[in-house]
């Protein structure tokens, strides 16, 4: 008979939230539904689809997709982490950088040439060569810059589309033209701030054939003392060390990078642009918008909402922590006479003091200060990491840790982990059972064999994509092993002897 053990100083199984997350990692827009926490140990973990290779082990699809976070042994040692515009890069502690994906170019198909979409297979990451001593990465729609510690920038384009795949990715390239650099940005243009204080644009797209475009770095003319640059798509915000900004003004021309010293600001302190929208805030605590790519159109001080401590261009419209801790959200409205008219604030309850937000597919994330996150929105491929496929679009639930399950000494991987969900730890039966020496089938219901026995087993199953979890001390019952529950490591451990 199997006996479930919980230690003394243990408590008994409950949930436990992932912990010492430096930063979640998403994107909006259908990325198959996936996110990405980045521990401030270096540990990158992963959840939802891997419709894109986003797992990067060596699968891609629709089907093999998960509710909780695992880590990605292959990813360990990440300083940063990007996602470009159809590929993944991690800046590693050592220097280098990888990259990985499984991606389509939909341009032929797009064209309605009758051409089908090829793929860009690189399911496991790949070192890219040439960049090492790598201090920063920025991902773009078309490519990644990398800065090295020397003020040197590297270019990085992903590979031609290709129906057979890639077992060598291209080299990066160096940037010329640029030197004593300090920081680089990547939108639809690049970016890069020199120490001189300068700041220097060009074109992103490498296949542009536009004339006019700016192929290659060129100093941005009258602009010196940049102390910060924000971008998004085609809008470039630039703060100085004396408190004045410039930014991008849009021309017929796409690929025209103009940028103009926005008229009547002054001692400003930060800048950001996004959605649209260019945003400033100055000493006196003061928040002021008005629409990206203008000369100041439409600009008018923020006062939907009084005793702000932070506000940003988040989830989707503007996101504020007031004071007290409490987070609002609004958004535009509609214009008139050349002004914004908001909706009206509305809090989002059980958050308090975030240090940041990121928008997913469909989600939305907020890391907490003691390094714990939040998830809300649609759930349909597991987005959230809460353990569950519900969509919660107004609830707050804490992004969940994996149980790590030890049978004999031997930690048991598995793409969906086991976890902690109606007051029970789940467990992958597949894998479980095989590392006991069983075998499992489907005649009519999980029958384990082993040696010539059978054991039917049916018992609070749940399915996760292609993955049957059960409960884990039924399961121990059935098998005659013995189960001991850690809740300080949040470890199952299985023993077959005594």
């Amino acid at each position: 008979m199997a006996t479930v053990s919980v230690p003394q100083a243990n408590a008994a199984p409950s949930s436990a939230k992932l912990s010492g997350i430096k930063e979640i990692v998403a994107a909006p827009g259908f990325w198959g539904g996936s996110s990405f926490a980045l521990g401030k140990d270096g540990t990158v973990w992963a959840w939802g689809s891997n419709m894109f290779g986003q797992f990067a082990n060596g699968t891609a699809g629709p089907e093999g997709w998960t509710i909780t976070p695992h880590s990605i042994a292959a990813l360990e040692h990440t300083n940063q982490l990007e996602i470009g515009g159809a590929y993944f890069v991690a800046l590693k502690e050592d220097g280098t950088v990888t990259a990985w994906g499984d991606y389509q170019d939909k341009s032929a198909a797009e064209a309605g040439n009758g051409a089908s979409s090829k793929q860009h297979k690189v399911l496991l990451p790949q070192v890219i060569s040439g960049m090492t001593d790598v201090v920063s990465v920025t991902s773009g729609l078309y490519n990644t810059l990398a800065l090295k510690k020397d003020g040197s920038v590297l270019q990085w384009s992903p590979p031609d589309a290709s129906n057979v795949g890639y077992t060598e990715l291209p080299a990066a390239t160096k940037v010329q033209g640029l030197s004593e650099v300090k920081w680089i940005g990547n939108s639809v243009y690049q970016a890069a701030i020199r120490t001189n204080g300068t700041l220097w644009t060009w074109s992103a797209n490498p296949q542009i054939e536009n004339t006019q475009a700016v192929k290659k770095p060129t100093a941005v003319k009258d602009l010196y003392h940049v102390k910060s640059v924000s971008m998004s798509d085609r809008s470039i915000l630039a703060l100085t060390e004396s408190g004045s900004v410039w930014g991008t003004i849009d021309s017929n021309n796409y690929n025209e990078i103009t940028m103009k010293k926005m008229p009547g600001l002054s001692n400003i302190v930060s800048v950001q642009t996004k959605n649209g929208f260019n945003l400033v805030a100055n000493k006196k605590g003061e928040y002021w918008v008005w629409e990206a790519g203008t000369l100041m159109q439409g600009l008018q001080k923020i006062t939907a909402l009084k005793q702000i401590s932070k506000l940003t261009l988040d989830l989707g419209g503007f996101a504020a922590v007031k004071k007290d801790g409490t987070v609002w959200t609004w958004s535009t409205n509609y214009v008139t006479d050349s002004k914004w008219v908001f909706t009206q604030p509305k809090q989002i309850k059980g958050l308090s003091n975030p240090v940041s937000f990121v928008s997913g597919e469909n989600s939305r994330y907020a890391v907490l200060k003691d390094g714990t996150a939040v998830a809300w929105g649609t759930n349909m491929f597991g987005q959230l990491g809460i353990s569950a496929v519900d969509s919660r679009p107004f609830t707050l639930s804490p992004i969940l840790k994996p149980v790590t399950v030890i049978v004999d000494g031997k930690k048991i991987d598995s793409v969906q982990s086991a976890i902690f969900i109606d007051g029970s730890v789940k467990v992958p039966i597949r894998e479980v059972a095989e590392s006991l020496g069983y075998t499992l089938s489907w005649e009519g219901e999980m029958t384990l064999s082993k040696d010539g026995k059978k054991i039917t087993f049916k018992e609070g199953a749940i399915k996760v994509s292609y993955t049957s979890l059960v409960p884990a001390a039924a399961l121990a019952k059935a098998l005659g092993v013995t189960a001991e529950w850690n809740s300080i490591l949040y470890q199952l451990t299985l023993h077959t002897k005594r």
